[in-house]
């Protein structure tokens, strides 16, 4: 194989590719990244047979072939070359990997091809569309909920569901909950599947455009899902089991509904929870007339109290908050002003946009 490119498409490539190699893998063929170059075509790949992406950048083929290439050592060369000038990247049958640029010439030893784990291909059958934008803000609205304990599996990961032309998303650790929903599909599709974060962060990370033109597709089997938007396929092992009822999470009735500024509450919170310790991480919330006051204390550390001006003329009601869980749903609503939905100090809390009915967070409180 010998392929030219620039800097900043190899730069680009192994960006997206990168992050899906395991540098302490059983297996050490997963240490690598796979180049092929065919056609008018050079594909990147990688996977961790949990999670799998490749990409195309654009070069000249001088050579067809094909090589696992060590997917850190060969990052951090090719950032530290000349940015204005070509890379040549040659490998020989002993799989030995030529890099050149200029006067910069390095030799890495690469692995075969036949060696590295085959990626399955994009199921086209039943395929659905989303624009990049909507999927960006339904992953980052609900994944910072799903619980990171390996010992729930089946939580930790985002349950989409397709009803009839809806898409929804839920994502829980048992403690919090959040729930986005979006209407008008372009088809008509019966599924259900779990998400896991890790695919869902990496998902995050390569969609780049705020284009609503700009669309992804989505294919889905029975154990996997891929997506597939500008030259980049991901493609995710799906977690096995059945996700809880999240619906009966959801609270139908609450006694209070209290507008809060967005970024005075998350302002306050996150003062406050410059003054929780591990053992006490909570922050009470009191509402009065017309006031909110969030208030934190805990031993050896000091105590602190903000108050916000609120229209509210309900009963005194106190209520306590691991400040960690409200603040990852502050930060992820996008509005001015937001919703306390309460019930009382025992009861979970919604937490909703003013002007989006299609975004609910539940979170649990704590004991005072």
């Amino acid at each position: 194989m010998k392929i030219i490119c620039s800097k900043g498409e190899l730069v680009k490539g192994t960006q997206i590719v990168q992050t899906i190699v395991s540098p302490r893998s059983t297996l050490p063929i997963l240490s690598n990244f796979l180049m092929e170059a065919e056609g008018q075509t050079i594909k990147l790949s990688s996977t961790d047979l949990e999670v799998g992406v490749s990409c195309f950048i654009k070069g000249e083929i001088v050579k067809e072939g094909s090589i696992t290439i060590p997917a850190k050592r060969f990052s951090d060369i090719v950032r530290e070359l000349n940015d204005d000038k070509n890379i040549e990247i040659k490998t020989d049958e002993s799989n030995e990997i030529n890099i050149k640029c200029e006067k910069s010439h390095f030799v890495l030893m690469g692995l075969p091809k036949a060696d590295y784990p085959v990626l399955p291909s994009f199921p086209k059958e039943g395929a659905f569309t989303v624009s990049q934008p909507v999927l960006k803000k339904m992953l980052r609205r609900t994944v910072f909920s799903a619980s990171m304990d390996e010992t729930r599996y089946v939580l930790n990961g985002v349950y989409l569901i397709l009803e009839e032309e809806n898409l929804k998303m839920v994502a829980t650790d048992g403690r919090r909950l959040s729930y986005i929903y979006k209407s008008g599909m372009d088809k008509k599709i019966e599924r259900r599947a779990i998400i896991p974060s890790k695919a869902v962060n990496e998902l995050q990370r390569v969609l780049a455009s705020d284009d609503e033109k700009e669309e992804v597709k989505i294919g889905l089997t029975e154990n996997q899902i891929a997506f597939q938007f500008s030259l980049i396929t991901i493609i995710s092992r799906l977690i096995e089991g059945t996700f809880p009822n999240y619906e009966q999470v959801i609270p139908k009735k609450f006694e209070s509904q209290i507008k809060v500024n967005t970024k005075n509450i998350l302002s306050a919170v996150r003062q406050m929870a410059l003054l929780v310790s591990d053992k006490t991480s909570i922050v009470k919330f009191f509402f009065a007339n017309n006031v909110l006051r969030i208030s934190a204390s805990a031993a050896g550390l000091g105590s602190g109290e903000v108050e916000l001006d609120i229209d509210y003329k309900g009963q005194k009601l106190e209520i306590a908050f691991n400040p960690s869980f409200l603040i990852d749903i502050f930060k992820n609503i996008d509005e001015d002003e937001l919703y306390f939905e309460l019930t009382s100090s025992l009861n979970p809390a919604v937490v909703r946009p003013v002007n989006d009915k299609n975004y609910i967070c539940v979170v649990m409180p704590m004991r005072l």
